[in-house]
């Protein structure tokens, strides 16, 4: 399997993401990263994740067979034209430096909690770093080393760590973490999320503020129940919400994803449809759908659905990359790394795949020094992500073959798909 094929097998986190962009689909819906309660006031218990420990690192003081007070980081996310919390979840990021440590959601009422910490209290999801661009956060690879995190090492302080919400259609919200290294809890107040001037599309949809209150009750429950992993009472409640508000495009974009996850294929795609259809300018289902055209290799129709949400943001890191890789799997090279190009070379720390891209491209194009470039500078951003391996070897075969004075075209190549 060539690196592009690789990358298209990952799954992603999408929108809402985006959205809680957060991301989204094969994508992992948007339900899949999600943490605390849909009903509550506050998160519930997490329901996701593994204890953020790497190898050798010792979170939150543990010593020998003993496991400390796992650490807190409370807020809560507002709209502030409304004042009011999303209608939707939205998506959360903690980084440290230049890694991403938790991505989670926040309940419908607004608030977030992360639980940093050894055991299955834990509701980090290290899976995210390495192949999910959640909210298109920039998935700066894993963990890194114990000093990354703090002075002390582990999660027992987090000076320095930076939360950030990003939102497509909202100016970016973020709040830099400090305070004694001895609490146990820390309540990061409330963060504001402001509309960008121009740009139409946004990942909230404005038919959410306009539900029934049965209809939300429904997509509450659907959301708690996909969220743990229960798919069919969460489609039963949610087809529920859209039959007693048809327009009610979140959850048709919730039922899409549920339905794609099923292999239910046609439903998926009409799920979406009728979501992009109760609101055009929402853009979750455009990237949902370009994802699923994805998967099927329908890459023309991919072109065609990324350019739609690309007209209401430009900005959509996952809708260039769908783009990008369904150019090049359409042997429209120059196109594809153009794009990528400016992705890669961008002010933020983007999703190391397009590194990877980019390296397909220049390995069709038999441009192995830029190739070799951008293997490195995937493995730079992301040492022990998923295509790390397979990387590696790549960067050894090419390197043998020049120092055997052997032809570089000995290395596989990836091959478009016609």
């Amino acid at each position: 399997m060539n690196l592009s094929s690789k990358l298209c097998s990952k799954r992603f986190v999408a929108f809402s993401l985006v959205v809680g962009l957060p991301l989204v689909l094969a994508v992992a819906p948007s339900w899949a990263q999600k943490s605390g309660g849909g009903t509550s006031s506050r998160p519930s218990s997490p329901t996701t994740g593994t204890a953020p420990n790497a190898p050798g690192q010792n979170p939150m003081g543990q010593t020998g067979g003993q496991i400390q007070t796992p650490f807190y980081v409370d807020g809560r996310v507002i709209m502030n034209d409304t004042n009011q919390p999303a209608p939707e979840p939205v998506s959360v990021t903690l980084t440290c430096g230049a890694n991403v440590l938790q991505v989670i959601q926040t309940d419908l009422k607004g608030y977030f909690q992360f639980v940093l910490g050894a055991g299955p209290q834990s509701n980090a999801n290290l899976s995210a770093a390495d192949q999910t661009p959640v909210g298109m956060a920039g998935m700066g690879g894993g963990m890194g080393s114990s000093s990354t995190f703090g002075r002390l090492g582990g999660f027992g302080n987090l000076t320095g760590c930076e939360l950030r919400v990003t939102v497509d259609g909202y100016l970016p919200a973020s709040h830099i973490l400090s305070g004694p290294p001895e609490l146990s809890t820390m309540d990061v107040g409330t963060l504001r999320l402001t509309r960008i001037a121009g740009v139409q599309g946004s990942a909230i949809s404005v038919t959410s503020m306009l539900v029934p209150a049965n209809a939300r009750k429904e997509f509450e429950r659907g959301d708690k129940d996909a969220r743990n992993n229960k798919l069919k009472s969460a489609a039963e409640h949610l087809e529920k919400a859209v039959a007693e508000y048809d327009n009610y495009a979140a959850a048709w974009t919730e039922l899409g994803g549920i339905y794609a996850a099923n292999q239910e294929t046609e439903k998926s795609r009409q799920a979406y449809a009728k979501a992009i259809a109760a609101d055009p300018k929402y853009i979750p289902p455009y990237v949902n759908l370009a994802n699923l055209q994805l998967r099927n290799q329908e890459y023309e129709n991919v072109v065609e659905t990324t350019g739609k949400a690309l007209e209401l943001n430009p900005s959509i890191e996952i809708a260039n990359y769908f783009l990008a890789f369904a150019d090049f799997r359409l042997n429209r090279l120059d196109a594809a790394e153009k794009i990528a190009r400016q992705a890669a070379g961008g002010p933020g720390p983007g999703f190391p795949q397009w590194h990877a891209l980019l390296a397909d491209i220049f390995l069709q194009k038999q441009d192995y020094p830029n190739a070799t470039a951008q293997m490195q500078a995937y493995l730079k951003q992301a040492p022990k992500g998923p295509l790390a391996p397979e990387i590696k070897k790549k960067l050894e075969e090419i390197g043998s073959a020049a120092a055997q004075g052997q032809p570089k075209t000995a290395t596989a190549q990836p091959q478009p798909a016609q």
